[in-house]
């Protein structure tokens, strides 16, 4: 025992090297298995909407009126959108593709995509997309929300409007303005509002 004492005394510093390298190495362990429970998660949570989205696809492939009046569900909008998408993919240019939908379609194509980006930021909508599929988000928003969230949403879209020179990104503003869309806009709700108005002009998404 008295000599590992001495022994000690003379090579202290090897203990608190095995000490640091012995914690280092269990914090390694930690990061590393956090890291894998991440990759897991994000995996599956991919895995989901890839699910999701084959499910949309395969429901809504070949839409019909019977088909749209029928429908009970929140999807409706998801797949006229689904459907939009895919005829605008046929052609090179998407924009002059898109111009030549009804005001209708292009109505419920953008709002799909606004709604998509609501459900965590409704800035991320404007941050990534531009006219002419901006302002018609903003426009169908007047059919799915009160008058406290669309004044929110007006303010998002003038914040982010290229013309707009009274307005401009405060990210302060635009936290507060998110903030207040997600509490007072129901995604769901909002789904099924569209799809009304989908049913209501059911012969111009076939």
């Amino acid at each position: 025992m008295q000599g590992f004492i001495d022994y000690f005394r003379q090579y202290w510093y090897l203990f608190v090297i095995f000490v640091v390298a012995f914690i280092a190495m269990l914090f390694m362990f930690k990061k590393a298995g956090a890291a894998l429970a991440k990759t897991k998660a994000e995996k599956e949570k991919l895995m989901k909407k890839l699910d999701h989205m084959k499910m949309i696809r395969e429901t809504y492939s070949d839409l019909t009126e019977e088909k749209i009046l029928s429908d009970k569900t929140e999807y409706l909008l998801e797949g006229v959108a689904d459907n939009i998408q895919l005829r605008l993919e046929k052609n090179e240019n998407m924009n002059d593709e898109f111009e030549k939908l009804n005001e209708e379609e292009k109505l419920m194509y953008a709002l799909h995509y606004f709604l998509d980006e609501a459900a965590t930021d409704a800035s991320a909508f404007f941050r990534q997309y531009t006219k002419p599929l901006t302002p018609y988000a903003l426009s169908a928003c007047e059919i799915i929300a009160d008058k406290e969230t669309l004044d929110s949403i007006k303010k998002l879209y003038d914040a982010y409007d290229e013309d707009n020179e009274t307005e401009s990104v405060i990210e302060e503003k635009i936290k507060e303005l998110d903030g207040s869309i997600r509490q007072t806009l129901d995604i769901t709700q909002a789904k099924m509002k569209a799809a009304e108005f989908i049913k209501q002009n059911a012969g111009k998404f076939v």
